[in-house]
C-alpha cells in the first residue's frame, strides 16, 4: 500500500492561503492583547493584519490606541496618517504624517511608493511634506 503524499501547503500569493495567515495573525494578536490589554507590539501586528485584510475602519481604531500609549512615536504617527489616508482622510493624514516627520520618522523613499499613502500623494501638499522630510533627513 503506498503512503499518502503530504501535502504541500499553498504559497502566500494565493488568495485563499493569504487569507487564511492574515485571519490566523489577527486571531494570535487578538488572543494575546486579551491576556495583556495594550502590548504594543500585539496592536501593532493587529494593525498591519487588519489594514492588509482591507479593514481600515478597524485598523484606525487600533492605530489611535497606539497613539494614545505612545503619542510622540514617529513610526506609530506614520501607521496612523496611513490608515486615515485609507479611509480618504486626506486632510487628517497630511497632519499625522507632518507630525510623525517632525518626531523624526525619516523613511521617505518609502513614503513615496507606501501604497496606503496613495490617497495623500496626491495632495499637493504631499509634496512640501516630502521636501522637509528630505531636508530633515540631511
Amino acid at each position: 500500500m503506498a503512503e499518502d503524499p503530504v501535502p504541500q501547503p499553498l504559497p502566500l500569493s494565493e488568495p485563499a492561503s493569504r487569507a487564511l495567515a492574515l485571519s490566523f495573525e489577527t486571531a494570535i494578536a487578538a488572543a494575546f492583547l486579551r491576556a495583556e490589554p495594550g502590548h504594543r507590539e500585539a496592536l501593532e501586528m493587529l494593525g498591519h493584519a487588519l489594514t492588509r485584510q482591507g479593514k481600515h475602519d478597524d485598523a484606525l481604531a487600533v492605530d489611535r490606541e497606539l497613539v494614545n500609549l505612545e503619542p510622540d512615536n514617529a513610526y506609530i504617527r506614520y501607521n496612523l496618517a496611513c490608515s486615515l489616508s485609507n479611509l480618504g482622510k486626506v486632510e487628517d493624514a497630511l497632519r499625522e504624517l507632518e507630525l510623525a516627520l517632525e518626531l523624526g520618522y525619516d523613511d521617505v523613499s518609502y513614503m513615496q511608493k507606501d501604497p496606503d499613502l496613495a490617497r495623500v500623494r496626491k495632495d499637493p501638499r504631499y509634496r512640501r511634506l516630502l521636501e522637509k522630510g528630505k531636508k530633515g533627513k540631511g
